[in-house]
């Protein structure tokens, strides 16, 4: 479950550095304001896949929805 959370979250960072790269926003957007964002996040998404196995297809079509 690990390895497909990992994943999850890879394909969801891999989509928001796409997209931000044609706005004003960029892939270090919280770089300064909130250093720990990356590993905050990551923690949290490994954990709501661990709890709940679909969570990963669920946030994964919820960025797809919300960026397309």
């Amino acid at each position: 479950m690990a390895a497909l959370g990992s994943f999850i979250f890879s394909v969801l960072f891999l989509l928001v550095t796409i997209i931000d790269s044609s706005s004003s926003l960029w892939s270090n957007y919280y770089y300064t304001s909130c250093p720990q964002a990356h590993t905050i996040i990551k923690a949290g998404v490994q954990e709501a896949v661990k709890k709940e196995a679909r969570m990963g297809a669920s946030l994964l079509r919820l960025h797809f929805h919300d960026c397309f």
